[in-house]
């Protein structure tokens, strides 16, 4: 076997993909063999930490990939962009705190809320996304067959917790002291995105007892970035506007 060839086993065994792939560009470049190795490092770098992102945003079961970049200032009129560009820092998720968006249906919740978890990702912040309907399914689930402490145990661990939809689905009394149970305990101890249609005074409908409600509310609004969604839906507005486009063609 040449030495080239027996070199270039030897990278990929070590698992270092991107000085076997950029070996050849980088040794034409007649830089010195600390430059050299310096720019080798870089790419391989640069690779596992896109392959990490990668693997933690598979891992957060996001529904779809959405990023800031793809947020439409213009459909959402009373959004902030300094307040959207401070929470895409994840400073609140080193902090420990909240994030609230409160308001209509089609708004846009579900999309900043996917958005800054996986700006969370990039920055190496363990992220899990949940429908709060589905996420109280499993709880029951686990709950029946005795799991339910380490399943609480496994969301307790995540850095940033994102509930989707919250209100959409009323809770059996089971759930809902499962799911206070979930929110309460990472209170100062891990952050939350909450996406709701339901302003907080509603929130007792969901969890069925007043002093439960008023307990959670106190420990998820302290300090939380509260985002009020009132300007209808973004999802409606793009459909009337491609039906005016469809007529003018016509």
């Amino acid at each position: 076997m040449d030495r080239n060839r027996e070199l270039i086993n030897f990278l990929r065994e070590l698992k270092m993909k991107s000085f076997a792939d950029n070996l050849d560009e980088v040794e034409s470049s007649n830089l010195s063999l600390r430059d050299s190795l310096l720019i080798l490092c870089r790419h391989e770098e640069q690779r596992r930490h896109d392959n990490a992102v990668h693997r933690r945003i598979k891992l957060a079961n996001f529904p779809k990939v959405k990023t800031l970049a793809m947020l439409d200032y213009n459909l959402s009129p009373r959004l902030s962009r300094d307040q959207i560009q401070n929470l895409g820092t994840c400073k609140f998720i080193e902090d420990k705190k909240n994030v609230i968006m409160v308001g209509d249906s089609g708004g846009g919740k579900t999309h900043l809320a996917i958005s800054l978890g996986v700006e969370a990702c990039k920055l190496n912040y363990n992220v899990g996304f949940y429908d709060v309907s589905k996420l109280c399914n499993l709880l029951l689930k686990e709950h029946k067959y005795g799991d339910i402490e380490r399943f609480l145990l496994k969301l307790k661990k995540l850095d940033l917790l994102i509930l989707d939809e919250l209100g959409y689905v009323p809770f059996s009394k089971d759930g809902a002291e499962l799911l206070f149970r979930v929110i309460s305990e990472r209170y100062e101890v891990g952050s939350v995105i909450i996406t709701t249609n339901l302003n907080f005074s509603k929130w007792t409908s969901l969890f069925l007892d007043k002093t439960m409600t008023t307990a959670l509310l106190d420990r998820v609004t302290h300090n939380a970035s509260i985002l009020k969604y009132d300007w209808g839906s973004i999802r409606l507005t793009e459909t009337l506007n491609e039906g005016k486009e469809a007529v003018q063609v016509n």
